[in-house]
């Protein structure tokens, strides 16, 4: 990624796009230094302390009965995700709602906070709050139960409108269990509004990479969670499986 223009978090702090068109792709990771190299010249690479690839780590919160999962799984027009996530090496902690609205948008709340001990968090007041209001849940009705880590490269588009990412060493950890997809990238573009002229799309269809509806957190559970319900994701598993 040396040929890139870089880009810094003050700047790309101008294209946060919390409400926006996400659409996703997965592909094995080896199509990455192509991918990479055709996009050099209507891209920029975000750079924080001279690194250009990030660690993230994410806990997410469900009910003893996983109905955020389920929400998924079902396929329901609105439905959420409840997070801690850490990013390195900022070190910038938020709490995150993530809402996917009726109009298949991605809304998403949240409110930045201290470092993050994954292994005996709780929620604060203020997180507690949102919760309340977004989701009308008290933090009594969720708990942690999945943490997944994973590598981020982060990439704007020269104007500015447009964000990406590319995700790498996914790691999923529920106490003793782990699961791992080491292989899989997982790309991400964020658009106001989607345009099938972007450059990154255009680059993933020459590359004959589809379009793919994919959740880590869902993904992540249906590996941890043996007994879990996953019939609409068994066609991804095995997709998953074959690259």
């Amino acid at each position: 990624m040396n040929e890139y223009s870089l880009v810094s978090l003050d700047q790309l702090d101008g294209v946060r796009l919390l409400n926006r068109k996400d659409t996703k792709y997965v592909f094995n990771s080896l199509q990455i230094p192509e991918l990479l190299d055709r996009l050099k010249s209507s891209y920029k690479v975000l750079s924080i302390q001279n690194e250009k690839q990030f660690n993230y780590k994410n806990l997410y919160f469900d009910t003893d009965d996983f109905i955020f999962f389920k929400q998924h799984h079902n396929e329901e027009r609105s439905r959420y995700k409840v997070r801690l996530r850490n990013y390195s090496p900022s070190e910038d902690c938020y709490f995150e709602i993530k809402i996917k609205n009726n109009r298949n948008r991605t809304v998403k709340k949240r409110i930045k906070r201290h470092k993050v001990d994954f292994k005996k968090d709780h929620l604060l007041e203020s997180e507690a709050e949102l919760l309340l209001r977004v989701v009308g849940f008290t933090p009594q009705m969720i708990s942690p139960k999945l943490s997944i880590e994973f590598s981020r490269i982060t990439l704007v588009d020269n104007n500015f409108t447009e964000r990406l990412t590319i995700d790498t060493g996914l790691k999923f950890i529920s106490g003793k269990d782990y699961f791992s997809l080491e292989n899989l990238a997982i790309s991400e573009i964020k658009q106001e509004k989607y345009n099938v002229k972007s450059s990154y799309i255009q680059t993933l269809r020459s590359l004959k990479i589809p379009e793919m509806r994919f959740s880590k957190y869902c993904m992540g559970m249906i590996n941890i969670y043996k007994n879990i319900k996953y019939n609409r994701f068994k066609e991804k598993q095995l997709y998953i499986n074959r690259i």
